[in-house]
């Protein structure tokens, strides 16, 4: 965040500081479930297997319904649909809780719940990046998206140590139930949200299909933009996932297992709350190129992790992965929201989220065979050289070195795609014209 006092200063405004607070609210309970639903499917079943099926059922909505969520969510009222999506998450993440506390869970419960509730992600998400639009003027976009990214890092790490409290003490389903109360507390702040806020800006006029059409059409039309979505799946694909897969096989092959693991991947949290502190104050007028050149900062991971080295340095390592993670966010983000109409935000945030969502289990899938065919290090090495070479490529293109902060790119534009009069333009909620928020919902950097 740029300061203390910009903080203040945002949280001054009624309809932001309920939008925020409803976001930290519901960013802590997520970052409680992963480790609690691990730790209960294993209880269940203690077959990793099965827990890769349950993980991957909250997934599957997502890539499925990114679009359609896209697409509705710059139809249909973005509060209205966050408040039903957060009060169906928080039936389901109770009903979880319930059944594990009462020991009647089943598999095929945890699924099914799960494929819910991932259901509910793929339309809140694209909601609240078009919503953030009319809560805050467009001259401080950033400083929101840092706000949000450093409370997110912050919850993060406060939330894993309160889940492994509760999992080691009370069980897994108390954490559950505390996630189901986040998502309660977010709604009730969305709902007192105005009720007409953004609606000035949904697009009514086209048929859902056609409205999907439009928003790949927006992406489409803007180099810099599937660019960008372009290095996230790639990056997820061949950089991250296979940081995820393979880096605890190698610290319990090589760096002394769990607790090593355990400090690399602190820092890493660490390393996103300092990003999101760099983000509020760093506004390059370029951030197209700024970005690209901070995804660098991920390439000593893998290429420590494929030594490997003394864990410190491999810490160390983590550390600027996480803060790099967190910089390039808020700059997709705050990029997106100043150069794209406000009535297609939505959908195309989710064409974004669609790209990184469809190349992470795809990644998570090919590491470990990747492995075994040609070794783990030769995999890590190999991420780490695709690093390079795709930020590379993304800065040979003219419109990724030209796309300039508070400047629409030019000429791509039309009535027929945007819905938009004059493209690049709409209204706050305080009357300001603007142009145009994941878990970026991105994996990547």
């Amino acid at each position: 965040m740029a300061s203390a006092a910009s903080l203040r200063s945002l949280l001054a405004l009624p309809d932001f500081r309920r939008y925020y607070l409803g976001q930290s609210l519901s960013s802590f309970g997520d970052s409680l479930t992963p480790l609690a639903l691990a730790f209960a499917v294993l209880e269940i079943t203690g077959s990793p297997a099965a827990l890769g099926i349950v993980l991957l059922s909250s997934r599957l909505p997502v890539i499925f319904l990114a679009l359609l969520g896209g697409a509705i969510g710059d139809r249909v009222s973005r509060r209205r649909i966050m408040l039903f999506t957060d009060v169906v998450r928080c039936a389901v993440q109770t009903t979880t809780a319930v059944l594990l506390v009462t020991g009647t869970a089943e598999i095929w419960m945890l699924i099914a719940l799960q494929l819910i509730a991932g259901g509910g992600s793929a339309f809140f998400n694209p909601a609240a990046q078009g919503l953030i639009t009319s809560v805050v003027p467009k001259d401080r976009l950033a400083e929101a998206n840092s706000a949000i990214s450093v409370t997110k890092s912050t919850g993060q790490i406060v939330a894993l140590a309160a889940s492994g409290t509760m999992v080691a003490t009370i069980g897994t389903g108390y954490s559950l139930l505390v996630d189901a109360l986040t998502f309660a507390g977010s709604a009730l702040l969305l709902w007192r949200l105005p009720k007409e806020l953004a609606s000035e800006a949904l697009a009514r006029r086209t048929g859902v299909l056609k409205s999907i059409g439009e928003g790949l059409a927006v992406v489409r039309e803007r180099t810099w933009l599937w660019a960008w979505i372009v290095h996230v799946s790639l990056g997820n694909l061949i950089v991250i996932c296979p940081v995820m897969v393979l880096g605890p096989f190698i610290a319990d092959e090589h760096l002394g297992g769990a607790p090593a693991w355990a400090a690399i991947g602190i820092c890493y949290a660490v390393g996103g709350l300092a990003g999101g502190v760099v983000a509020g104050r760093w506004k390059p007028s370029r951030p197209m190129v700024a970005a690209m050149v901070s995804f660098l900062a991920i390439v000593p991971f893998p290429a420590l992790l494929a030594l490997p080295g003394w864990v410190p340095f491999v810490a160390a390592a983590g550390f600027a992965a996480g803060l790099q993670q967190a910089v390039y966010v808020v700059l997709q983000t705050t990029a997106l929201q100043q150069n794209v109409p406000a009535e297609v935000i939505a959908r195309s945030s989710s064409v974004s989220m669609l790209g990184g969502l469809v190349a992470a289990p795809v990644g998570m899938a090919l590491a470990g065979p990747a492995a075994a065919a040609f070794g783990a290090r030769a995999v890590l090495v190999t991420g780490a050289v695709a690093a390079v070479v795709l930020s590379a490529a993304a800065l040979l293109l003219p419109a990724v070195r030209q796309l300039r902060a508070d400047e629409p790119e030019g000429g791509t534009e039309s009535p027929s795609a945007t819905g938009a009069d004059e493209p690049g333009t709409g209204q706050t909620a305080t009357g300001q014209t603007v142009t145009k928020r994941p878990d970026s919902v991105t994996e990547a950097g």
